[in-house]
């Protein structure tokens, strides 16, 4: 796997190659490549197939903040304690029936994950007998919430999740437990060899016709201003 440095000289000596002069930001590249890899991950993983680990990043030390279900505006089972993530979560990539988030759980990857459940099943999970102490998680308003009766669940401090997310460089706003960045433009873009090699030239297409459409409207300017400098015609004779 690349780098997302590695991805966008990719591009840079590939339009230099087709002489396009380029006059796009690097953050206009990440644009570009964010959204043709949600595209292909979204194709090729709403066919049922195995999800390949290297796509995936994690969320290693969301801190967590115990809350009031009623001021929050979601409602859970009686008894339950309510935990929140303290910031918003970045969106993932949507499929068919899911959202690509993979797991949650403690910070310590090595215990059990919680069950990820849909909002609107919330008001009746944990009701059971064999599932009163289970742990559920959801997310909300783009924060993720915790819930259970279990009462050692409104200890929990951190989290982690892991995922694919639409836009793998705001992992960047993120750090772990060590205060390390979570992702780095120098740590490998999540995004397989085989299927750049399917993206990279729907992205130089889509940057060489906007470099051409410019060119044209510059142009197109500098006609409308020739056309307007010229000076009108004399009359001649005695009209």
């Amino acid at each position: 796997m690349l780098s997302l440095q590695d991805l966008q000289a990719q591009i840079d000596e590939a339009l230099a190659i087709n002489s396009i002069e380029s006059s796009f930001s690097y953050e206009f590249y990440t644009d570009l490549i964010n959204e043709q890899r949600a595209l292909w991950l979204r194709n090729e993983y709403n066919r049922n197939r195995s999800i390949d680990p290297y796509i995936l990043q994690d969320l290693t030390c969301l801190e967590l903040e115990l809350v009031d279900p009623i001021q929050c505006c979601i409602s859970v089972p009686s008894g339950c304690k309510v935990l929140r993530t303290k910031k918003k979560i970045p969106n993932t990539i949507e499929f068919f029936f899911t959202k690509g988030i993979v797991s949650v759980g403690p910070a310590d990857i090595m215990k059990p994950r919680f069950i990820l459940v849909d909002y609107s099943r919330v008001p009746y999970v944990g009701t059971g007998r064999a599932n009163k102490n289970s742990v559920y998680a959801f997310i909300y308003d783009q924060y993720l919430y915790i819930t259970s009766r279990n009462p050692i669940t409104s200890m929990m401090q951190y989290i982690t999740l892991r995922g694919i997310f639409e836009d793998p460089t705001e992992l960047g706003n993120y750090t772990s437990c060590s205060q390390s960045t979570c992702w780095k433009p120098t740590d490998p873009y999540p995004l397989n060899l085989w299927m750049w090699a399917y993206i990279k030239p729907q992205v130089l297409q889509q940057l060489m016709q906007k470099g051409i459409n410019e060119l044209d409207d510059a142009n197109n300017a500098e006609d409308g201003r020739t056309e307007t400098g010229r000076q009108a015609p004399q009359q001649q004779g005695g009209q």
